[in-house]
């Protein structure tokens, strides 16, 4: 039975071998038995042996990675009751998606249910930045005993003639890893059948659109077996859910007009805060029935499960006041003709403002950069056009772009920023009290311009990574940082560019300078540190401006989480917390709140603040809200810990760095487990 293992591998002790199949079994139900047994001829046939997972593989194998190789196996092989061979690993970030894949991968070109391999040729599509990083994961879990054609950086002459030998009758590469981009050119010289037994789509949610080119021409490949592996199945809306699905399992949801008749306008009506009992009635149902038939096929586990493989973490919402630069400037915007048409909803460039205002909340010179710009380009930067009187002349230097000598900036020009001033002080505390490395993320390279200018002029050493650094380059960065001999101490990374695949376990403590609307792209970036390999405690803060536009981005966030409890399978249909009043909140400042979010979370248990009595208490015992409850949910805010009074934030640091800026901190302490070296995993630290 174990003919295709290493059977010379002695598995650790309490592990046993993975078997994935065993002749005679038949389709599993909902609850994992079997049911009606199918796959007869296969069962039958006198070569039939357990498919039993080669044990170099399971021998690193955690409990929640062997039942999703299983699950995964089960859907592509057709032993899962629900009409397709497709799936989604819709694991968290963190998990080790990429190791369950290449399990699967491996398996299926090595067995089969007739005794010969179910897959000869496999097809990997990703990310362009993702290429390299799969052809060295396949290679270092596999011994290089795969055949792999990676397509990266290639001409196209190159791309033809590897695509043409990959297809060859006669080929030697088992396994092709292209980005979609290369791939959606090349897609005609697959649409035959034969071409691939197996596709698999990481970071899948690149195919939320059915619509696109790149789409089209991936459900064009005559080949049914499709996994797709994705951190963030479902992102902001039902349809980009509808799309992945029908790719994956095409025709299961029905026709678009189909789906959005039975699941997507009820459920989305029953989400409305003013829905009838009857709409929020008819949304659970159809919430439920789509749950379940989804839950066939999709498997999510989210990134709680690693609390019992890795240290300990502190999750922190710093919710920090504006300078009374940013302030003057935020309320000039406000009363300026131009909000005044975007809270009507009559204004074209609602998109802009939006973009200007969260540029506000990282720092003024932003705001002066942009004005300036408006200046030698012709283009109105609107609502601040009139601005430039709120700058002294050299306030910000000559030049845009930060870095040790391009342009000097006035003294204390960080304290112009609640944000800057906050984050100057945890840079400062950091590297004097301690040995931990920092990695800060912006969704802004001029917000990075000037972190790196902050860096530059403390002589702190730091790196960066964005949209505009090469492929081979991101991955020296990324080893520069992670290894401990290096003096690495902070890593600036654009949000975009460190979405995926980039670890980065040397840092342990992580900042999110500026909040994203799409909540997976701030999940993404947020799972860069605490993942396998990670030794010690893990810091994660969230900076928002409180009482500013970033609060509200924040809360709307929270309530596109809500949309993926479809997937979760949660039994509660969640109401978004979003009004028509949507514009005039977006468009408005409350310099009066400590947290707008904490004025909107449901709060019961922290007393109406009055004055900042709550912040000003000298009593030293800590309150029941400056706790946690138990089994706190880190996606409800009111189970946090909420802290009015910084000296009992959970977190040294933070402590110490708050200053008068920080006005309110919700904070999440999950618990993990001691590290123990003697096992560690010769692939700790690989990307996902």
């Amino acid at each position: 039975a174990l003919a295709t293992t290493d059977e010379h591998i002695t598995l650790p002790d309490g592990i046993e071998d993975l078997t994935l199949w065993t002749p005679g079994d038949g389709v599993r139900d909902d609850a994992g038995d079997d049911a009606t047994t199918t796959m007869g001829d296969a069962s039958a046939n006198a070569n039939a042996k357990p498919i039993v997972v080669d044990r170099m593989l399971t021998r690193w194998l955690r409990p929640h990675q062997r039942e999703g190789v299983q699950f995964m196996f089960e859907c592509v092989m057709g032993l899962r009751d629900f009409d397709g061979c497709g799936c989604i690993l819709a694991d968290d970030m963190g998990l080790g998606k990429t190791l369950q894949g290449i399990t699967l991968l491996w398996t299926l070109l090595r067995q089969g249910m007739d005794g010969t391999p179910t897959v000869k040729r496999a097809l990997i599509v990703c990310p362009t930045s993702l290429v390299s990083n799969w052809d060295d994961e396949c290679n270092k879990w596999l011994n290089g005993r795969v055949k792999t054609l990676p397509i990266c950086d290639s001409t196209r002459a190159e791309v033809v003639s590897s695509v043409k030998s990959f297809l060859a009758p006669r080929h030697m590469a088992q396994v092709m890893i292209v980005s979609y981009e290369t791939f959606r050119v090349h897609a005609d010289r697959f649409n035959f059948d034969g071409a691939v037994d197996l596709v698999m789509c990481d970071e899948a949610h690149r195919l939320k659109n059915g619509e696109t080119l790149t789409n089209k021409a991936l459900c064009g490949v005559p080949c049914l077996r499709r996994v797709m592996l994705s951190g963030t199945p479902m992102q902001n809306h039902l349809d980009e859910f509808y799309a992945m699905v029908s790719f994956c399992n095409p025709g299961l949801l029905g026709t678009p007009t189909e789906f959005a008749k039975k699941f997507e306008r009820p459920i989305l009506a029953g989400r409305e805060p003013g829905a009838s009992d009857s709409e929020m009635e008819k949304g659970q149902a159809a919430n439920t029935e789509l749950s379940e038939l989804v839950n066939k096929f999709i498997l999510r586990r989210t990134n709680t499960i690693l609390s019992k493989h890795l240290p300990p973490k502190v999750v922190e919402v710093v919710c920090c006041k504006l300078s009374p630069l940013q302030q003057a400037l935020y309320e000039h915007f406000l009363s300026s003709k131009s909000a005044a048409k975007l809270v009507s909803g009559k204004a074209t460039q609602t998109l802009a403002a939006i973009t200007a205002l969260k540029k506000l909340c990282s720092h003024p010179k932003l705001i002066h950069d942009m004005i300036r710009g408006a200046k030698n380009t012709g283009h109105t930067a609107s609502g601040f056009a009139t601005c430039a009187g709120f700058f002294q002349e050299g306030m910000y230097g000559s030049s845009s772009r930060g870095g040790r000598g391009l342009g000097s900036m006035i003294p204390g020009w960080e304290e112009h920023s609640g944000k800057f001033a906050v984050l100057g002080r945890m840079l400062a505390n950091l590297r004097a009290e301690t040995k931990d490395r920092i990695v800060i993320i912006s969704n802004y390279t001029q917000t990075l311009d000037l972190i790196g200018q902050m860096c530059s002029e403390r002589r702190y050493p730091y790196v960066r990574l964005d949209g505009s650094t090469t492929i081979g380059k991101r991955q020296k960065l990324v080893k520069q940082f992670n290894d401990p001999s290096t003096d690495s101490f902070v890593f600036l990374l654009s949000s975009k560019a460190g979405g995926c695949g980039i670890n980065l376990i040397g840092g342990n403590r992580l900042v999110l300078f500026d909040p994203d609307w799409n909540p997976a792209n701030d999940k993404q970036a947020a799972a860069r540190c605490w993942r396998d390999g990670q030794k010690k405690k893990c810091y994660l803060y969230r900076f928002l401006s409180a009482g500013t536009i970033e609060e509200k981005i924040f809360q709307r966030q929270l309530s596109k989480e809500s949309l993926q409890n479809v997937v979760n399978g949660s039994g509660e249909l969640e109401q978004s917390i979003l009004t028509k009043e949507e514009l005039r909140r977006l468009f408005s400042l409350d310099c009066t709140t400590y947290s707008d979010t904490h004025d909107t979370c449901g709060c019961t248990r922290c007393p109406k603040c009055v004055e900042g009595d709550l912040g000003r208490d000298a009593d030293p015992e800590y309150k029941t809200w400056e706790e946690q409850i138990d089994e706190a949910d880190e996606q409800k805010l009111d189970e946090w810990a909420h802290h009015h009074r910084m000296d009992k934030v959970p977190d040294d640091i933070m402590k110490k760095s708050a200053g008068d800026e920080v006005s309110f901190v919700f904070s999440l302490k999950v618990e993990g487990c001691a590290i123990d070296d003697s096992k560690k995993n010769p692939a700790a630290g690989a990307a996902e």
